[in-house]
């Protein structure tokens, strides 16, 4: 949730005072050895073995008072995880103490992971003396991080069966990293190559908005794009103002404040919100619903009645210490045995509603000053409805009743006015790009009825059909939600040093294919190249929406710098429209992100123009982004590292004069940086650790082709 302006600002006085004190002279400290098991897991290493274990075991052991046994069979092993990572700039190697038993001889592999993927893996007996686990004594093992591939920071290790097979118990203790203290070398410079006139690119507006952004704490900073949404506007009505909260509050109708309700419509907190989006200069994205239920007036209502459904694990007031508002009937849908209520009546809450509903809000929408709302977003992440709305929805959403209820809507709010815009299918994540909620998160025989096609590739091709067959075309901008996975990142307030690099690493989750996601998904998500080919091969023309994403919590150092580099990403792959989930409060650091491009100066000047090429030597260290307007480039380095870092840039056409700078970093808020001298071709700057810089340069030349000037925006149009 936002966080009050004065706790922003104790905050930031706070961390200014701990890097000051940081920052004072002391002697460097020798790396120390850190234990991952000693009779017990030590410092954060968590378990997550599979096999057949015990981790206090006290019959054979090599140290202390207890060891760990395993069974080592069928590939089944040892997995210790750190969600705190493990640095190799730290420790350099893993050793430990095995047994083999009587037996010995036992097939061991070794590895380092991260998200759950092997980095490299290698027979134990490699780095075991005789190259095999012994019999009746203990042996020790001296692995390198470095021999398996764990150059990077990394989260886990195993020690796993490698024989497929049967094999008597092994026996483990005194696990421990060793110390790297070896200094790494100084980094070289990045270079950053950029090209004004390669990979033109425009970079629309908004890409730079944000969900329920319009209030009066940012009301210096506008939002290109303000979002109505998120799962409580599934079920909000119009007439009555009014929404359903769903299972983020009980299944609860709950009114929203008005001075007059019996002048409803009039002046609800929809016509409110886009009121204040339109006066801050921005456009509103409302939210409307398909999953076909509102509530049925404006009295509060509960969809799972304690006394007409039996107790549950929770009410209103359980988890609230029973206030004196609270409502002790309504329950949390869970039975005290863990099982779901089924067959309750939605009718508690709930009356059906039909395309008519949102034509008549669309309605009621244009008489107002303004006239109507043209961007609309085809309900909210229906593949979570059995779970989200499972009170009116406990089935499944299937192929079939996304694309029916698309049509069915789509078509009605296309009729009623051709100009509108609409963004769908507005999906929550990974798994459902591929899959429907009927099949879960693996192919399944919804998907086998349906050609094996990945959802949102079969529904792209039902838009394409439809107008290719109508003339209209339902879907103009392809809508999903993206929250990195890797732990820690998205909607949190870690900063610890392993998830700050991991959140940073994380964005090239928005493009790299060489990245593999950190996280239970464990393969390359390449969101927008991927989202950009199915579009050409099924919807072309289809702009891209991620109205929905999120990498970190308002004030966090590498939240901010993760935020503005996304922006940018954003900017230079095409993407057409961006809603961060939610508006950073006012002050904040992640303000500052979208400050860099909306205000970076103070004085309402803006990044705008065309992306173009810009090439960093080192995108782990320093990102590098341009937007070129006219004469006018800006250049954007992102430093990830924890030390100052210099970038040689060059720049193909030609620069004229100074650049001038404006930055943030850890201990800095935006704010101008001075000038950097430029020679004809480019210059050298050095970038604080974990800052965003933008550079504003001029370029020598304007730049022509074929008689038009290279890269003149033009916005992006269904």
């Amino acid at each position: 949730m936002p966080k009050a302006q004065n706790a922003a600002m104790l905050l930031v006085r706070g961390v200014a005072l701990a890097f000051a004190v940081l920052c004072l002279p002391v002697a460097p400290t020798a790396a120390q050895p850190l234990a991952v098991y000693d009779d017990e897991l030590q410092n954060g290493f968590e378990n997550w073995s599979w096999a057949v274990h015990t981790l206090a075991q006290a019959a054979v052991v090599h140290s202390g008072a207890a060891a760990i046994s395993f069974e080592p069979d069928g590939w089944a092993g040892l997995f210790f995880h750190r969600s705190l990572g493990i640095d190799p700039a730290e420790h350099e190697a893993l050793e430990l103490w095995v047994h083999g038993g009587a037996a010995g001889g036992q097939s061991l592999s070794v590895a380092f992971l991260l998200g759950g993927t092997p980095l490299g893996e290698a027979p134990l007996g490699d780095f075991l003396a005789g190259g095999a686990v012994p019999a009746g004594t203990w042996a020790k093992a001296a692995v390198p991080f470095a021999a398996l591939g764990a150059t990077l920071p990394f989260d886990g290790l195993w020690l796993r069966d490698a024989s497929g097979g049967n094999q008597a118990t092994v026996f483990v203790d005194d696990l421990v990293l060793l110390p790297n203290d070896t200094p790494p070398p100084p980094p070289e410079p990045v270079a950053v190559a950029v090209d004004p006139g390669a990979d033109v690119r425009p970079v629309h507006p908004w890409i730079f908005g944000v969900s329920f952004g319009s209030n009066a704490d940012a009301a210096d900073l506008p939002w290109p794009l303000d979002r109505w949404g998120g799962n409580s506007t599934t079920r909000y009505s119009w007439q009555h103002d009014i929404a359903n909260r769903a299972s983020d509050w009980f299944f609860y109708n709950i009114e929203n404040a008005h001075p007059d309700p019996p002048s409803l419509p009039a002046g609800s907190a929809a016509d409110r919100f886009v009121d204040a989006a339109r006066a801050a200069g921005g456009e509103p994205l409302l939210t409307v619903p398909l999953i076909g239920w509102t509530p049925t007036d404006r009295v509060r209502r509960w969809g799972f009645s304690v006394a007409l459904y039996g107790p549950q694990q929770e009410t209103e007031c359980t988890v609230t210490g029973f206030p004196p508002w609270c409502q002790p009937d309504a329950g949390n849908g869970v039975r005290q045995n863990g099982t779901p209520v089924a067959g309750n009546d939605p009718h508690d809450t709930s009356r059906e509603i039909g395309p008519a509903f949102v034509t008549g809000w669309l309605t009621h929408l244009a008489a107002r000053p303004g006239g109507p709302v043209r961007l609309l977003a085809l309900d909210n992440e229906p593949m979570l409805w059995n779970s989200t709305h499972r009170d009116v929805h406990p089935a499944a959403v299937t192929y079939d009743e996304l694309w029916q209820r698309t049509q069915a809507y789509a078509a009605a709010i296309k009729a009623h006015d051709p100009q509108t815009l609409l963004f769908g299918p507005v999906l929550w994540g990974w798994c459902a790009y591929f899959h429907s909620a009927a099949d879960g998160c693996a192919p399944g025989p919804d998907q086998a009825a349906h050609g094996g096609m990945p959802l949102l590739p079969w529904y792209l091709t039902q838009v394409r059909d439809h107008e290719l067959a109508h003339g209209v075309r339902l879907v103009d901008l392809v809508d999903v939600h993206y929250y990195p996975q890797a732990a820690g990142v998205a909607l949190s307030d870690d900063e610890s040093p392993a998830t700050a690099a991991r959140r940073l690493r994380s964005l090239k989750g928005l493009y790299d294919p060489a990245y593999v996601d950190e996280s239970w998904i464990g393969e390359p998500v390449r969101l927008i190249p991927r989202l950009r080919e199915w579009i050409d091969a099924h919807l072309p023309g289809a702009g891209i929406a991620l109205t929905e994403y999120n990498w970190g919590g308002d004030d966090g150092p590498s939240s901010a710098l993760a935020h503005a580099e996304a922006l940018a990403i954003f900017a230079r792959e095409g993407v057409t429209a961006a809603n961060r989930w939610v508006a950073p409060a006012a002050g904040s650091r992640v303000e500052d992100s979208f400050r860099l491009y909306l205000d970076y100066d103070g004085l309402g000047n803006r990044i705008a123009g065309d992306a173009v090429r810009a090439l960093s030597s080192d995108v782990d260290g320093v990102g590098a982004y341009a937007i070129r307007r006219g004469r006018t480039l800006f250049l954007l380095l992102f430093q990830k590292g924890t030390a100052e870092r210099e970038v040689e840039v060059a720049v193909g056409t030609g620069l004229e004069g100074p650049g001038a700078l404006w930055r943030f970093t850890p201990t800095a808020r935006l704010a101008p940086a001075g000038e950097v001298a430029t020679g004809p071709d480019g210059f050298a700057l050095a970038l604080p650790a974990r800052s965003a810089t933008l550079v504003r340069l001029t370029l020598a030349n304007e730049l022509f082709r074929d008689g038009f000037e290279v890269g003149s925006t033009v916005a992006w149009a269904p």
